[in-house]
């Protein structure tokens, strides 16, 4: 090659024509190379400031991890919060069941139906609601029927026979919803009416009888009487201002036998009143998903 000079100059290449290593590794794009001990200090540094990093990482999810258990944040998330301490709350039952702090029909309810998480919690403090006074004013609205719970903590606790109402009350709850929609007797609650029923003769080993919903009713100031099982009879009775009761065989709504109160239709289908499940009571059932589950069914009817 050629200099500025114009004199030939030489450069030497090596076999393969590579330039010399002591050119090569002098040069970087026109930029000397750095020595190879400060190469070495900065693959150092980068290395020190990821691991300073991956351990500020860790340090503060652990510490995250120690606030969320401590305030019980996963435990507000619905849906795993309520499924963890459902699985808790059975854990607990279980480990109780020699010193009978909790029945296990109790964990057996919860198992069919998370809802009723509170009462099955709280059975320990259920001194706090047997026999206590009942307030049913925020329950009630003229003209409609109202949504109560058999295992409402309000009454749950209660007996009804041998069992407590928020167990084996559904029949009681019903008679109560149908009650008070006619009446607006905020005294009937369902503590009231399953001790009606029982000092009546309407319990039995088996739950509450079918006669509670025709001389039942009628000791009540209410009429009953048996409807056949046909939608349009169904119909017929809440078209006339009735109220329908059916007793479940297992199914959708009991796995053995229950009572659900029926109170409208329209073209999706009949509005229930599950005295058991809010979110069975949150659809709607079409004659042909309910009739197949029906034993029997009565018309109420007010005075």
């Amino acid at each position: 090659m050629f200099g500025h000079s114009g004199e030939l100059q030489i450069i030497s290449v090596e076999q393969g024509g590579k330039m010399p290593a002591e050119e090569r590794t002098g040069m970087r794009a026109g930029v000397p190379r750095r020595s190879s001990h400060s190469s070495i200090r900065s693959r150092r540094r980068r290395k020190k400031r990821r691991r300073i990093l991956r351990s500020t990482v860790v340090v503060f999810a652990a510490i995250l991890l120690v606030v969320c258990y401590q305030t019980n944040w996963f435990m507000q998330m619905p849906a795993f919060g309520r499924r963890t301490q459902v699985k808790q709350l059975q854990r607990k039952i279980q480990a109780s069941a020699e010193e009978d702090e909790y029945p296990l029909e109790l964990a057996e309810l919860l198992e069919q139906n998370e809802e009723t998480y509170d009462f099955v919690k709280n059975y320990t403090q259920k001194e706090a609601y047997i026999g206590k006074s009942i307030d049913l004013s925020n329950d009630y609205e003229s003209g409609s029927v109202p949504l109560l719970m058999q295992w409402d903590k309000r009454w749950g606790y209660d007996l009804y026979g041998d069992a407590m109402i928020g167990l084996a009350g559904c029949g009681p709850t019903c008679m109560a919803m149908a009650y008070l929609y006619y009446t607006g007797d905020l005294s009937m609650n369902p503590r009231v009416m399953a001790e009606y029923a029982q000092e009546e003769g309407y319990h039995t080993p088996e739950g509450t009888s079918w006669e509670f919903w025709t001389t039942g009713a009628q000791n009540l100031g209410l009429s009953g009487q048996e409807v056949s099982l046909s939608e349009n009879s169904m119909k017929a009775v809440l078209d006339s201002g009735g109220l329908l009761v059916c007793s479940m065989s297992p199914g959708d709504f009991t796995t053995g036998g229950h009572y659900i109160l029926l109170h409208g239709y329209d073209n999706d289908g009949f509005f229930v009143n599950d005295p058991n499940r809010k979110s069975n009571s949150d659809k709607q059932w079409t004659f042909d998903k309910l009739s197949v589950q029906i034993k029997n069914l009565w018309g109420i009817y007010g005075s």
